[in-house]
Order: structure tokens, then C-alpha cells, then sequence
């Protein structure tokens, strides 16, 4: 089951009322009620037959009593409720912090204080002191509690004292108090806000890995045309049991995993170009696009070697692949029906379709081609094919592309033709040379192309819908410029929503992006980001719809200053990575300690992935 505490959001606070009497003003009524009281004791004691020594049992009983209201006033405002035991208190603090951190002055404002916290716990530190130092416990050396929580109160009124290390002062402190035998009462006045319960790495170690040595995640390959099930590939040399390939089921709060066939494993530059049903092995590409052959990952068996744009593979073990005949120079459909041979068909239309790899895709059961007419117009065709028969498939025109692809170039272009699938419908993203187009497939009818008004991105799909997510990263020194487009789309048109990290921030940029370490996507029509907030802010995520984004308040994901139940100088993260598919995302966490996953669903709710071998 998922725990709320992982995504509910962390900037509330639960202040209490002020206490009735500042606790300065309890130091020094103690003082004179004390005196006061100290003659007319002396008096009884004497009279009593106790003598000296009942004096100082009590004088000590009142200094404690003293103590105990002081450091618990102290302790509420700088830790909230009192530490479980065994509870670090550092951990406690850093927790405390994360939620602090992206609050205004004015949030971290207690009712009755004029000091944001935790500068507001400054002046009870100090009252902590007076009344350590009042009861004649001073001693020598200055690593006592009263020098201790001065020291820490001092920390506590500066600017950065809700986002600064005080590691090290804080558990001194607890450590003095503890030492001093110092009990909590309950007492009235601030309280500290409510912490954040973010994973962490030993958190995150309960579940088993991905991988349990971490790799780079841009060497993880998922389906480059996302459907139901999200399938991630990893080769990179080196790791345990890769090359591999796991399955994200849409409802499944665990991921099975997998090494690949020994006859695919043997070849290099494996990807996952094509299409597949979601209850069926994908096909794998070995070499330059499947030029060192075309796979089965379930079975091993080679569909083909060519050149090839994409293929589509079904659970009964029918596969189909479109590729490039490099001696005749032709377009080629192979086709293997389940128990069948493979049969190849050259596809030749009535129209000039220019460099193959640009204009043509298999997405599903469906062929794709981007052509020219003898009329000089740019269009779409479609076309479903068979299974039987070697027949070229008969191609439907659907409407007109305004303008032609702009090639880039380069060995990692993507394919100009993209698409994604739902239960309800399937969308295909053609690459124009300033804008890109849609078009829609819904009650089994194809929408006219249309353009999304934003180009590039990353192409999800949920329901009838569409969205086109485009992330504009930014540099170190300027991380807070960091902007995200989202294109809402349907039949009917499509909504743009411009997001900029500045108004997140709201000029908190201490906590912008470090390193570039931000991805987005949508997720069921809500933008969904996930970054590393700055040096010291943990990893932080924001879901929200689009409009609101900017609004929305987020929580802290998992803590990277965290390992071993210390707090850590340096981060235990390498970098991070969003999927997303109809009905749930998953965020990938290179660590110290390995890749892990998280699952995040519709709802917003977080779940470690437990990874199960087969």
C-alpha cells in the first residue's frame, strides 16, 4: 500500500498558541519566588531537624523543575513533539527543515512570535542557558549544556538557520541534555512546523533494486512509442544481470525483471524501438537500428536483419518490422505470423516519400507514411495490414502536412513519425519543420492532422487525449530559469500552459534544479516534476494541473543527504528520471546504493517498486 506521508504535502504548519508568560519571564519570577521561598524554607527546615541537606535536595528539586520547563519550551519550538526513542535528533531537525525551507518568513511566522522560525527558538535557547548557568552547573571547558544550547541559539537567529547544517550543534545538544538527565514536561508556547517524511536511502533498501550498483540513466531505454505497460532496457556493461528487460504493469505495485535471451544478449546497441501489445514481449534491436538483427525478447527468435524504423509485436508471437532493403533500396514489411516463417513485402506507394527513416513508422497495427502526391501535396497515410499473405497494405490519405520535417541530423535524431496508445485510442506525432502535428485515432476514424503548438517534447497519451511535454532545462548559475510547455490536446484542439520554475520558487532560488537534475511529465493531465532542490532542499516533486501548477504545493520525496541514519554532507543521488503511461508515472533514483523505483499514480500517491526476478 502506498504511504500518504510519502506525497501529502510538507509546507503546513501546526502552531500552537503562545505560551501564557515568555519563558524569560519565568526565569526571573523564579528567581524571586526563590528567594521569597528560600527564607521561609530555611525556617521549616531548621525547625524540622532536616538541616542542609534537605535544603539542597530541594534547591535542586526547584533548579530541575526550572530546567525541565526551559528546555522542554525550547525543545517543542526547535524539534515539535518529543523525539521517539532512539530518534536521531539531527534527522528529526533535517526533517523539520525540508518542510521549512520552501515556506516565506511569514509561514514560518507562529501566531504571537515576530521571529519566523526557527529564529523564534532563539531567545528560549538562550533562557536555557541562563537557567543552567542560574543553577550553578556551569562547568569548566565550555561543551556543557548551557554552552552548548548558546551556541545552537546564536545558530538558530541567523538568516539561514531553516536551511543551514546544524548537524553536529543540534545532536551536541541533545546529547548535553540527555547527560543532564533533563525531562520533558508539557508546556504551552511555539512549536515547531510539521516535518517532512521523505525516503531515504535505507528506506528505499527495503525493497530490492533495479540494479544494486548504480548506472546511468540515460543507458535505460524505454518504449519509444509509450502504451499501457512501461518497459525499461538496460545494457549497460557491468551491471548484474544485463543486459535486462522489466515490465511496469499499469496496476502492479511491483516490476518483474528479466535478462534477455543469450541470442540477444550477445549484441550491442539494444533498444526498444517498436510497438508491442501490453501483454506481449516486446522486440529488441541489436546493432544500428536492428542492423545486427531484430528479436524476440521473449524467445530470442530474429524476425529480421535490416535497417529498420520500427516493428510491432503481439502475444501469440505474430511480429511485424519496417525497415530498409540496403541492396534493392527498398521499403520493406516483414511479417511472422504466430508459428510462421517471415515473409518480407515491398511497400511501394503512388506517391514520393524521400528518406525512409523521416517519413515512415509502424506504430501497432497500423503503417504510416509521409508523402508528396503527383500534385505536389504533402499528406498523411495510414493503412492496417494483415497477417496472412504477402499483399502490400492499401493506404488511406488523411489529411495534409502543412510543412516538411526539418532533419537535424545526428546518429540520436529521433524518428520523425512518433505515437502513443490507450484502451481508447491512438495518437501519432509527425515532426514538421517548425511545428508538429497530431492526429488522432478514436472510434476507429482518424483525425485530421493538427499541430500541438509545441514541438519536440515528450509525447504521453491517457484516455482520448494527447499531451506534449517539453522541458526547457537551464544552466548551474541560473537553474531558477528553468521552463516547462505543456500541450493538451484532443479532437477538438489542443490548450497550452507555459510553467516557469521562478514563480515556483517564488524567489527561493537556493532551491532551483541543481545540476539539471529536473524531469517532467504528465500524468493523467496534470504536470507532474520532480528535482533536486539546490544543495540542501532533498528531492522534490509538484503535481498539479498545468494552470494551478505554479500554486500547488509540493513534498519532499526522498532526502539525498540522508545514508546510514546520519545526515550526510554530500548528496547520495547521481541523477533522476521521469516515465509516465496512462494511470501512473514511475521515477527512477540512481544512488549510492543502486537504482531504484518509485511508482506514482493518478492520484499523486508514491509507492517504492519492489523488483522481482524471473
Amino acid at each position: 500500500m502506498s504511504d500518504p506521508s510519502f506525497s501529502e504535502p510538507s509546507h503546513a504548519t501546526e502552531h500552537e498558541a503562545p505560551p501564557p508568560e515568555p519563558v524569560d519571564e519565568i526565569v526571573q519570577d523564579r528567581q524571586k519566588r526563590s528567594k521569597n521561598m528560600l527564607i521561609a524554607i530555611i525556617a521549616a527546615v531548621v525547625v524540622a531537624g532536616g538541616g542542609l541537606t534537605a535544603l539542597i535536595r530541594f534547591q535542586d528539586a526547584q533548579n530541575q523543575a526550572a530546567m525541565s520547563k526551559t528546555w522542554s519550551a525550547f525543545s517543542r519550538c526547535v524539534m515539535g513533539p518529543s523525539l521517539d526513542e532512539g530518534e536521531v535528533p539531527s534527522l528529526r531537525f533535517r526533517n523539520v527543515q525540508l518542510t521549512a525551507m520552501t515556506m516565506s518568513d511569514q509561514e514560518r511566522m507562529a501566531p504571537g512570535s515576530d521571529k519566523p522560525w526557527p529564529m523564534s527558538c532563539s531567545p528560549l535557547g538562550h533562557a536555557v542557558h541562563e537557567t543552567w548557568k542560574s543553577s550553578g552547573r556551569t562547568e569548566p571547558g565550555g561543551k556543557d549544556l548551557g554552552a552548548t544550547v548558546e551556541s545552537l541559539a546564536k545558530a538558530l537567529r541567523e538568516p539561514k538557520g531553516h536551511s543551514a547544517d546544524l548537524s553536529e550543534l543540534i545532536d551536541a545538544t541533545w546529547a548535553q541534555a540527555k547527560k543532564a538527565e533533563i525531562k520533558l514536561t508539557n508546556v504551552d508556547g511555539v512549536s515547531a512546523p510539521v516535518m517532512a517524511k521523505p525516503l531515504d536511502a535505507a528506506k528505499l533498501g527495503k525493497n530490492a533494486p533495479i540494479s544494486p550498483m548504480a548506472f546511468a540513466l540515460k543507458a535505460a531505454f524505454t518504449d519509444a512509442h509509450p502504451a499501457g505497460v512501461m518497459r525499461l532496457l538496460v545494457e549497460e556493461k557491468g551491471i548484474p544481470k544485463a543486459p535486462f528487460l522489466c515490465n511496469f504493469a499499469p496496476k502492479s505495485p511491483k516490476v518483474e525483471c528479466k535478462s534477455l535471451p543469450s541470442a540477444v544478449a550477445g549484441g550491442h546497441g539494444l533498444r526498444l524501438w517498436g510497438t508491442a501489445e501490453d501483454d506481449s514481449a516486446p522486440v529488441v534491436f541489436a546493432g544500428e537500428r536492428g542492423r545486427a538483427g531484430i528479436f524476440r525478447a521473449d524467445t530470442g527468435d530474429k524476425i529480421d536483419t535490416m535497417y529498420s524504423y520500427g516493428a510491432y509485436a503481439q502475444k501469440d508471437g505474430s511480429t511485424a518490422a519496417l525497415g530498409f532493403d540496403e541492396q534493392t533500396k527498398d521499403l520493406i514489411l516483414t511479417r511472422r505470423p504466430a508459428g510462421g516463417k517471415s515473409g518480407r513485402t515491398k511497400i511501394d506507394p503512388d506517391f514520393r516519400v524521400g528518406n525512409f527513416y523521416y517519413s515512415t513508422q509502424i506504430l501497432w497495427d497500423h503503417l504510416v507514411l509521409r508523402g508528396v502526391t503527383k500534385k505536389q501535396e504533402r499528406r498523411l497515410f495510414v493503412s492496417k495490414y494483415s497477417w496472412k499473405g504477402d499483399a502490400a497494405p492499401s493506404l488511406s490519405d488523411i489529411g495534409e502536412l502543412p510543412e516538411a520535417g526539418l532533419i537535424e541530423g545526428g546518429a540520436d535524431e529521433p524518428a520523425h513519425i512518433q505515437g502513443c496508445k490507450t484502451a481508447q485510442s491512438m495518437v501519432m506525432r509527425v515532426k514538421g519543420y517548425d511545428n508538429d502535428f497530431m492526429s488522432f485515432l478514436v472510434g476507429g476514424k482518424w483525425s485530421a492532422p493538427m499541430s500541438p503548438k509545441v514541438s519536440d517534447g515528450i509525447l504521453s497519451c491517457h484516455g482520448t487525449e494527447a499531451v506534449v511535454t517539453r522541458l526547457y532545462p537551464a544552466r548551474d548559475d541560473k537553474a531558477w530559469t528553468t521552463a516547462i510547455a505543456q500541450s493538451q490536446c484532443n479532437t477538438a484542439g489542443c490548450t497550452v500552459f507555459d510553467v516557469a520554475m521562478e514563480k515556483v520558487l517564488k524567489t527561493q532560488f537556493d532551491f532551483a534544479p541543481r545540476e539539471m537534475k529536473i524531469d517532467a511529465v504528465d500524468l493523467n493531465g496534470k504536470l507532474l516534476v520532480v528535482w533536486a532542490a539546490g544543495e540542501r532542499g532533498g528531492i522534490r516533486m509538484r503535481f498539479a494541473k498545468p494552470g494551478e501548477f505554479e500554486r500547488a504545493a509540493d513534498s519532499v520525496l526522498f532526502d539525498d543527504l540522508v545514508k546510514d541514519g546520519q545526515v550526510q554532507k554530500l548528496s547520495t543521488l547521481f541523477n533522476l528520471r521521469l516515465f509516465s503511461r496512462d494511470g501512473f508515472a514511475i521515477l527512477l533514483l540512481s544512488t549510492v546504493s543502486g537504482v531504484y523505483a518509485i511508482r506514482i499514480d493518478a492520484e499523486g500517491m508514491t509507492t517504492p517498486v519492489s523488483v522481482e526476478w524471473t
